[in-house]
């Protein structure tokens, strides 16, 4: 068995999406002066790997800790998308078999640097009404949004409205095509519009 974890590391100066906060962590106690060593973190709800509920974009919408666990653990497939350039459309994910799908990218490559990338592959309305339709629930995708940099809110909420859980800000650059047993579980934030998780991939 290989455990592959996915998820990737929050630190200060990390990409945010434009408009999101930045993390700022900030150790406020700290060994030989104090007892301890303890430490501080300011952050948006949508930093690095998290996942996105309902709410994040509809009005009285599904919170972050009723989303169902079923949505974030089970079978799992990568698809290999490093082919595309700019948009996943439908007939990329036609091969596609499993309720759980993770979207490898040229994204991937992106997490190197901590400069926020404009040019990351996102899913058009296509590919999004085809997740809708062939009943996915979850899809992860390797930046920090499912839609384009300029107007992504279309796809958030088609897939959303859709009953389509989302996980963003995976790196799946060790990662290749295949099935998975995934695990993807965010911090329980009550009434939360969304939140950081730690996901891994295990291969038997």
């Amino acid at each position: 068995m290989k455990i592959y974890d996915i998820s990737v590391d929050i630190y200060n100066g990390m990409p945010a999406f434009p408009g999101d906060p930045a993390p700022v962590i900030k150790r406020v106690l700290e060994m030989p002066r104090d007892p301890a060593n303890v430490s501080v973190i300011d952050m948006g709800t949508h930093t690095g790997t998290h996942v996105d509920p309902p709410v994040h974009f509809i009005e009285n919408g599904l919170t972050l800790d009723k989303i169902p666990l079923e949505h974030l653990y089970g079978d799992a497939e990568v698809l290999d998308l490093t082919h595309v350039k700019k948009a996943i459309t439908a007939a990329d994910l036609e091969s596609a078999t499993e309720n759980i799908l993770l979207l490898k990218t040229r994204n991937s490559a992106f997490w190197q640097s901590p400069e926020f990338r404009q040019d990351y592959v996102y899913l058009d309305k296509s590919a999004a009404q085809w997740l809708i339709d062939n009943h996915v629930w979850t899809v992860a995708i390797d930046y920090l949004s499912v839609g384009s940099f300029e107007g992504g809110e279309a796809v958030h909420k088609m897939l959303l409205k859709g009953g389509v859980t989302l996980v963003e800000g995976v790196n799946l650059s060790a990662v290749g095509p295949g099935r998975y047993r995934f695990a993807c579980l965010p911090i329980k934030i009550r009434n939360g519009d969304g939140g950081p998780a730690r996901a891994i991939l295990i291969k038997e």
